[in-house]
């Protein structure tokens, strides 16, 4: 991502109009604002034809396509399997110490009930990211059981790409034993196996 700043084209602080804003790299954001009588900067026009070029680009873009062509798209042309299972870690990581874990839990888990709130709380954290990144959708509810406690329901739909991504993170971590016999332990009890083991 490209760190910049928020420039204002008339270059009055106090005019946050969306027309008079535009999102600069600093480099640029410098250039703009620059009054050296050496270098020409960049001139409000040029900005104004940039932003409308970008907003063009995606606006076309979230208005042609669906969520699904978007992860498609991103999986042939910019992330592969292990780049997935990476943002997989990473998001299971976010809300957890044992992100691996939790990352593969909520990859292979069709439906889960907990009444611990330490426990259901970063599965739903980590399903979300992964509902918004096109993977699964999911539905939860709290439900009042009679002589025991409120537990929350948790029903998963998953998307295929899931079932890669969890054989792929069981591959990567296949030289790490102790790792490995954990996630195969929490697939048997989850009642997932890879689809390459399916007849």
């Amino acid at each position: 991502m490209k760190k910049g700043q928020i420039a204002h084209l008339d270059h009055d602080r106090n005019n946050n109009a969306a027309s008079n804003l535009a999102f600069l790299c600093f480099d640029h954001h410098d250039e703009f604002d620059s009054r050296t009588s050496q270098s020409k900067g960049l001139q409000r026009a040029e900005i104004e034809t940039h932003r409308e070029e970008l907003y063009y680009t995606f606006g076309t873009w979230s208005a042609q396509l669906y969520r699904d062509q978007l992860l498609n798209f991103l999986a042939f042309y910019a992330a592969d399997l292990d780049a997935m299972v990476g943002a997989a870690v990473k998001a299971g990581k976010s809300v957890v110490c044992f992100g691996e874990e939790l990352a593969f839990d909520v990859l292979v888990t069709d439906a889960v009930d907990y009444c611990d709130g330490e426990l259901y709380m970063p599965h739903i954290s980590v399903l979300e990211l992964f509902a918004s990144w096109g993977w699964l959708t999911f539905s939860y509810e709290e439900r009042d059981i009679e002589d025991d406690m409120p537990r929350v329901f948790i029903t998963v739909q998953r998307k295929p790409i899931c079932d890669e991504i969890a054989n792929r993170l069981l591959g990567k971590l296949k030289d790490n034993r102790e790792m490995n016999e954990r996630l195969v332990r929490t697939a048997g009890f989850r009642g997932w196996k890879s689809p390459y083991d399916r007849a």
